[in-house]
Order: structure tokens, then C-alpha cells, then sequence
């Protein structure tokens, strides 16, 4: 690889990640009504934590880390039960929730990565596969703008796909 390929994929990479990062601040901030100031706030401290999250990974040892820069970011699972404490409770109480979360994570990775021979490759590849082929009419559905019928449309060709013989 040259290097303006290397060049290229690094910034597509960077790109990537960086939208990623600042993408669930901004869902969560934006549906709790967050003034500029707090997006702001919201962003950063995303950023930062997510610079924080890559650099104990750079480094491996008995806890924690696997000794590549491997980048990590925002969990976006996290965005709806975020946006519903948010709506009941304070700020504080949103970085409390994750703070637990983090914890109770920590206390039972032992246990999954004893369990983890039970999910080769083949398993969690096919689950996967399935994941994103279920999400194909709703990115469909955002693409025709919102409406039902081109998620119907894509729903029935990909319906039209597993029933009928292509080949």
C-alpha cells in the first residue's frame, strides 16, 4: 500500500470514528432540549473519553487492554435508556447511570469470557448477518423518507429473495 492509500483510508477511518464519537451526544442532547453550552460539554467530554477508552487498549495486561490501537467510541445502545433517565432525572443522575452500568460490566466480563468458546466465529457471524439483513427495510424506510411503503417494498423483495430460486 502507498502512501497516499494509507493516507486516504486513515482519514476515512478518522472520519468514522470521529462521527461516530459525536453522533450519541448529540442524539441525547438534542432530545433532552440541551442548550448549546451543554451540547458543547455533551461533545467534548465524549471525545475525551473515547481518547481515554483507545489509550487503555494500546496497552495489554491481566485487566484490561489488548495491546492494539484499536479505537473505541460511543455505545449506542446507551441512547435510549439515557434520553429516558435524562427526561426524569438530572444530568448527574445520566453519568451515575453510567457509571453503574460500567461497573456491572467489569464485575461480570469474567464470566462471559468463560463462556466465550461456546460463540465461535461461525455463531456470532451468522447472528451478525442476520442483525443487519433484519435492518435493511428500515434503512430503506429512512432513505424514502420516512414513509412505510419503501420499507414494505424492500421487505417484500427481500421476502421474494428467500422464497423464490434466483439461480
Amino acid at each position: 500500500m502507498t502512501e497516499p492509500e494509507a493516507a486516504v483510508l486513515g482519514i476515512q477511518h478518522l472520519l468514522a470514528m470521529y462521527s461516530g464519537s459525536i453522533l450519541v451526544p448529540i442524539l441525547i442532547g438534542a432530545s433532552l432540549h440541551f442548550s448549546s453550552a451543554q451540547m458543547t460539554y455533551l461533545v467534548s467530554i465524549d471525545i475525551f473519553m473515547c481518547g481515554v477508552a483507545t489509550a487503555l487498549q494500546i496497552f495489554a495486561n491481566r485487566f484490561f487492554g489488548i495491546g492494539l490501537p484499536v479505537i473505541l467510541g460511543c455505545a449506542v445502545q446507551a441512547v435510549a435508556p439515557l434520553i429516558l433517565i435524562g427526561q426524569k432525572f438530572d444530568f448527574q443522575t445520566m453519568y451515575g447511570a453510567i457509571i453503574v452500568a460500567g461497573l456491572f460490566v467489569f464485575l461480570i466480563a469474567g464470566f462471559f469470557a468463560k463462556i466465550r468458546r461456546l460463540f465461535p466465529p461461525l455463531v456470532t457471524g451468522t447472528v451478525i448477518t442476520v442483525i443487519g439483513l433484519s435492518l435493511i427495510p428500515v434503512a430503506f424506510q429512512n432513505l424514502g423518507g420516512g414513509t412505510t411503503t419503501a420499507r414494505v417494498m424492500v421487505t417484500c423483495k427481500i421476502y421474494w429473495l428467500e422464497v423464490s430460486p434466483w439461480w
